[in-house]
């Protein structure tokens, strides 16, 4: 029995039983037996099961908006305004997705055969979610998988666990055969590499950090997995001289707080260009400084808690190694006390004058840490944006239509934005380039992930000698 506890004050939330590698094999299995049945159901019947999920998971949401802000410590109008209605809202394009999984009926290629496209379920889908988004990496993780006709066993992280337990509950609800969507608990090294590893499991989807990204692609590709991986991100945010500077300057702030900077997509690295540079310095950290950083449960909170003390630790430390090394804190940097110092607090915190090789700068920090540096040419600008070995997400930030489109056709990455950063939507695809994984979460883009595609080629000449015959055996017949 292991205690889950809120980042916010230390107070256990939940006793939680983990599981052993032994009861990874026994969740396999039930996962196995159901795949048969499971992709064997219409379209139909798939979608129906997933919107009564929809409507099991709407009937208690405020129940999920709670529990995700007690294990989470994120703020409550983070969870109300943004997790729990984007996690209702993609089961619900899910349950349409399920009625339109493609394949493609061809023509006659060589003239004697009818060729069919069918894709099909991959089974088994053994998948890692991380903590900073409990309730909707698991969404993501089980609804592009049961739509297409797999079985799913998902691992939470050990430490926020609670949502996606309440998500298996809600599909025993709607009908989802047992077995289709199990949800198993335990630590990494045991339970998610017992996961990773189990000959039962034909696919591996993971999100979180490039690191154990590695060693998951490792296990996985022993046997010949299928992988997806959804890893780390150094997102950065690209301001021209043109741009309006208090949009740019507010969507600073909002595309690198939210969740506390705990978003792989967060906006960490700000490249401003040489006219506005100091005035954006300026009023980012005059915002930064007036965000209010307090309890979730209050409504008027902006900012929780990190979701741990060891990460409370860890992004200090990388603001203190930053320091030591001759950057400047324009705000923020500490621990906060008083009647914060019972939860894994941080301010927001504003760095300047880092180098473009520093650690502050080319490390993902997952805090509420904004870094900016200045450029000069367009060229420059985007070249800094490209040097990380990262590629989620990115924006830039312009009123001439010309650099815009120069921006979203050069920066490598799964997602830019222009003149936002943050937004996303059931029907567009989530995923990255370089280190930050392969493959789509979210959208019909997803299915390319959780489906195999099978070619059909049909005879239609009826004959028994087929003129290719030849080749084998001559004119024998």
């Amino acid at each position: 029995m292991t205690e889950i506890l809120n980042p916010a004050n230390g107070v256990v939330v939940a006793d939680v039983d983990y599981a052993t590698a032994a009861g990874v094999d026994s969740v396999v299995r039930r996962a196995r037996e159901a795949f048969p049945e499971w992709s064997r159901a219409t379209p139909g019947e798939r979608s129906a099961r997933i919107a009564a999920l929809a409507a099991a998971m709407e009937s208690r949401a405020d129940e999920y908006v709670r529990t995700e802000t007690a294990q989470t410590g994120k703020p409550l109008r983070l969870s109300r305004e943004f997790d729990v209605p984007g996690s209702i809202d993609n089961a619900l394009f899910f349950s349409g997705a399920a009625r339109n999984l493609e394949g493609k009926a061809s023509a006659e290629w060589d003239g004697t055969h009818t060729s069919l496209i069918r894709r099909e379920p991959i089974g088994v889908v053994g998948s890692i979610a991380p903590w900073n988004y409990p309730l909707q990496m698991a969404m993501w993780k089980i609804l592009p998988a049961i739509s297409a006709g797999n079985t799913i066993v998902l691992k939470p992280a050990e430490i926020t666990p609670l949502t996606a337990l309440m998500v298996a509950e809600d599909a025993r609800t709607a009908g989802i055969p047992d077995g289709v969507v199990s949800v198993i608990v335990g630590t990494g090294p045991e339970v998610g590499e017992a996961l990773v590893s189990h000959p039962g499991v034909d696919m591996v989807s993971f999100t979180g950090s490039t690191p154990v990204g590695k060693r998951v692609m490792e296990l996985a590709t022993r046997d010949v997995k299928r992988v997806h991986l959804e890893l780390g991100g150094k997102a950065p945010f690209v301001v021209f001289d043109d741009a309006n500077l208090d949009a740019a300057v507010q969507g600073a702030a909002a595309g690198a707080l939210i969740n506390t900077g705990q978003d792989c997509t967060a906006a960490t690295r700000a490249y401003v260009q040489r006219p506005l540079y100091e005035a954006f310095v300026e009023q980012v950290a005059d915002l930064f400084g007036r965000i209010v950083v307090g309890d979730p449960l209050v409504d008027s909170t902006d900012l929780g808690p990190l979701i741990s003390r060891r990460q409370q630790e860890r992004v200090a430390a990388f603001v203190e190694r930053a320091r030591d090394a001759g950057a400047k804190v324009r705000v923020g940097g500490s621990i906060p006390g008083g009647d914060l110092a019972c939860g894994a607090y941080y301010t927001p915190t504003v760095i300047t004058d880092a180098g473009q090789d520093s650690e502050i700068v080319r490390s993902e920090v997952f805090g509420p840490v904004l870094v900016v540096l200045p450029f000069d040419s367009d060229d420059q600008g985007l070249e800094l944006a490209n040097d990380t070995v990262y590629g989620l997400a990115a924006s830039a930030w312009t009123t001439d239509v010309f650099r815009a489109l120069r921006a979203q056709r050069e920066i490598r990455a799964g997602c830019v934005w222009i003149n936002d950063h943050i937004p996303i939507a059931s029907e567009m695809p989530h995923g990255g380039f370089k280190q930050s994984g392969f493959g789509k979460d979210m959208s019909t883009y997803s299915f390319e992930e959780y489906t195999q595609v099978k070619h059909v080629s049909l005879d239609i000449t009826g004959v028994a000698a087929k003129p290719w015959h030849r080749t084998i055996f001559g004119e024998k017949s």
